[in-house]
């Protein structure tokens, strides 16, 4: 069963959904930076050995949270021939920023 809820804790790439767990139908993605840093976020679909950006060195300030939603292009195919959901996050110097990340369906 797939985990929607994540603590990010680390500067390693982070898999929030792994291929085939069949979340498919993504509505809502919330990245809350809960640190004492500014986040910079990476969230990428990957398949494989490749990656597709769906943000690249996005900027969270302290206390603040993204969301994506639908109009954002979050939607994908999270079959077992599918893509999997990572996150990578930092302070933008390879120092660790904690975040939460709530993913809706």
């Amino acid at each position: 069963m797939a985990t929607l809820q994540h603590n990010i804790t680390t500067v390693l790439t982070k898999e929030l959904l792994k291929a085939g767990e069949g979340v498919s139908n993504v509505k809502y993605i919330s990245i809350a930076n809960v640190g004492s840093a500014t986040a910079h976020v990476d969230l990428l679909f990957n398949k494989n050995e490749n990656n597709y950006y769906l943000l690249k060195e996005g900027i969270i300030p302290v206390g603040s949270t993204l969301t994506l939603n639908q109009d954002d292009n979050i939607a994908f195919d999270n079959s077992t021939n599918g893509f999997s959901l990572r996150i990578q996050v930092d302070d933008g110097s390879a120092s660790a920023v904690p975040v939460d990340v709530i993913i809706t369906r």
